[in-house]
């Protein structure tokens, strides 16, 4: 039993056991025992909760989620060995916060956070631990001025939008202190953060070019001129299956229709362009591609295919 005993250190042995944990200054100081034991009567209140009646020897469940109460049981504990007489480290703070630690099977790091939070509490009752669930993973963008920033910023180069301009953005100076952002992102999270955006990845859309087939006389002409016409002509026009073989029947009035389709193309010199990030909301670009340009016209025939250019009909515009 003596044995035993001699490996106990004394009370006054834990009065310097926090000087591996923090470095000299203010944190060195003590709070008073008296505010403390305040703090702890207080945190004892908060945890059993609010009486049920004036008569009742019962309470209410204060409704405080496990992550709350596991912190408020932890500063309670932190608290009573530093208030309690009984305690071997009474009246030493940092030893306290060392033999909380070690119940509970923690480090460093749980002491200093145990020591910031009992100081705040202890100065001020609504300074109370805030769960963090579902917010490890919370992305910066949820911020609406650093999201419209990054925004603007990218559009400056719309044809350059990259995961690495979006860390070109977050690693600014000026940004980093404004939204108080203390550590850089990956590629990876930059990519989310352009998906999240609005962003994809690959061969943007064109669209459809503006040159007015949605007109009201130009819809006009369509509906009630060009399509009638073309539907009246289909009686007397020859079709073909799926293997390509041609449907006979009998035409109206004998006479076989063949309809003759002009066809225009315009190649650009930019049009093949590698994938790249791109909004799918974006204004379209009213021109077709950039660059040297080359127009095709041609005639195309369901039975005669394109029409041929070179008096041996082999060669066509395209």
């Amino acid at each position: 039993e003596s044995a035993r005993n001699a490996d106990i250190p004394a009370q006054d042995a834990y009065a310097n056991v926090y000087d591996a944990y923090i470095a000299p200054g203010k944190l060195r100081e003590s709070p008073p025992v008296l505010g403390a034991a305040s703090a702890a009567k207080d945190l004892a209140e908060m945890l059993r909760g609010k009486k049920r009646g004036e008569n009742s020897a019962g309470y209410k469940d204060p409704g405080l989620d496990p992550f709350f109460r596991k912190r408020l049981e932890c500063l309670r504990t932190f608290l009573n060995q530093y208030t309690d007489s009984r305690s071997k480290t009474y009246g030493h703070w940092g030893a306290s916060a060392l033999q909380t630690a070690v119940g509970l099977g923690r480090g460093r790091y749980c002491v200093r956070t145990m020591c910031q939070m009992a100081r705040q509490f202890i100065h001020d009752r609504t300074v109370l631990p805030v769960n963090p669930f579902g917010d490890w993973n919370e992305s910066l963008l949820v911020n609406e001025g650093l999201s419209s920033g990054l925004q603007l910023f990218l559009q400056e180069e719309p044809d350059n939008i990259t995961p690495e301009r979006v860390k070109v953005y977050l690693d600014r100076p000026e940004v980093r202190e404004e939204y108080g952002i203390t550590a850089g992102i990956s590629l990876r999270t930059a990519r989310r953060y352009l998906r999240a955006l609005g962003y994809r990845y690959g061969m943007p859309t064109k669209g459809q070019y503006v040159d007015g087939h949605e007109r009201p006389d130009v819809v006009y002409e369509r509906d009630h001129k060009y399509i009638p016409k073309l539907k009246k002509l289909s009686e007397r026009m020859r079709f073909y299956d799926r293997d390509g073989h041609p449907v006979f029947g009998p035409y109206h009035n004998g006479r076989r229709v063949v309809v003759w389709y002009h066809d225009e193309s315009i190649f650009y010199a930019h049009d093949r362009k590698r994938p790249r990030w791109y909004h799918p909301n974006a204004s379209k670009l009213n021109q077709k591609g950039d660059g040297h340009s080359l127009m095709v016209s041609d005639y195309v025939s369901i039975d005669f295919g394109w029409s041929p250019t070179s008096l041996d009909g082999r060669r066509t515009a395209r």
